[in-house]
């Protein structure tokens, strides 16, 4: 399998969209190659308690995967897990298949997924990792598949402060549907206030300006994160500080 070393040419010397930075836990495998904007890209998924995804391997779902750079990453660092990379829209379907061409563990294509429709996406994901071995006629029943406990991981990369907050309540809320119980993880990268407070005057700006843009767009809270999440079925298992600012918010599916 193919190391990920550069974005093809047509892509050249664009940033990632979604730049995710390197976290290592005790259930973590180690991070990855450098990412073009926060300096570290890594795979963030349970190695421990991981049970069979759609081929018998562990599935991890990435919601918003932007450019697709994150997802041949994670392809690159993480060979025994089967990668599906998802977005809001099809626009970069052609620059995530470019970005992870020649990786057999990358799902494509990539699923069309609002994080905000929290009854219809968790189905949805789940449908498309049954009929991923589906025979012609099984593959016709998969949209009646159940969106409980199909997913080992799902991994957001700064979607939540540019974004709706019905994108992150419905990430939250569906994640405690289609991850598996007991063992299911979600990895939630991004900037976050800390008990209502910035944590840089940086940050502060940031913030403002999103809402001036957008008012549903801005910083959520980790308060609120674990508490959204609790309401979904998961417990927070971690809040891990990262570069420039930003954090890793853990969280596994309770039992």
């Amino acid at each position: 399998m193919p190391p990920y070393t550069s974005p093809p040419p047509f892509f050249a010397g664009q940033s990632a969209r979604y730049p995710v930075a390197s976290v290592q836990l005790e259930y973590l495998p180690r991070s990855g190659a450098a990412a073009k904007r926060n300096g570290a890209a890594a795979a963030a998924v349970a190695a421990d308690g991981m049970s069979s995804g759609p081929r018998g391997r562990p599935l991890l779902l990435e919601i918003a995967s932007g450019s697709g750079q994150h997802a041949a990453h994670l392809a690159a660092a993480l060979h025994e897990y089967d990668i599906q990379p998802s977005d809001v829209t099809s626009d970069l379907f052609g620059s995530i298949a470019a970005y992870t061409v020649g990786f057999s563990n990358v799902m494509l294509p990539p699923l069309l997924l609002n994080a905000a429709a929290a009854d219809v996406w968790p189905r949805a994901a789940a449908a498309a990792a049954e009929a991923a071995t589906a025979t012609a006629a099984e593959a016709s029943d998969a949209t009646d598949t159940d969106a409980a406990s199909f997913a080992d991981a799902i991994l957001c990369v700064n979607m939540c402060h540019i974004s709706p907050l019905a994108a992150t309540r419905g990430l939250l809320r569906g994640a405690g549907a289609a991850l598996r119980r007991g063992s299911g993880l979600l990895f939630v990268y991004g900037p976050f206030t800390v008990d209502g407070r910035h944590t840089t005057d940086s940050n502060a700006a940031f913030d403002t300006s999103l809402r001036s843009r957008n008012p549903d767009w801005g910083y959520r809270d980790v308060t609120d994160m674990a508490a959204w999440a609790a309401g979904a079925g998961m417990e927070q298992l971690e809040v891990r500080d990262m570069p420039a600012n930003n954090f890793m918010l853990v969280f596994r599916r309770q039992p």
